[in-house]
């Protein structure tokens, strides 16, 4: 197994962990904000607008322009 091999496990890990986290929290009577809740939360600050723009272009840098 190469380390890119062990790097794709590892980032197919997290978005398994966060579908997770994202179907429990719309499940009846749950106490975990969904993701929606957390990025409407994040938006209201100039400083989260900033941070999730700044995710996009880190993402579309990264994995988007080959």
């Amino acid at each position: 197994m190469s380390s890119h091999d062990v790097t794709v496990a590892i980032y197919a890990l997290i978005a398994l962990a966060g579908v997770a986290v994202q179907l429990m929290s719309l499940r009846e009577g749950s106490d975990i904000p969904s993701l929606g809740v957390v990025l409407t939360r994040i938006m209201h600050s100039r400083t989260g607008r900033i941070g999730v723009m700044a995710g996009w272009m880190w993402l579309g840098l990264h994995y988007f322009a080959r």
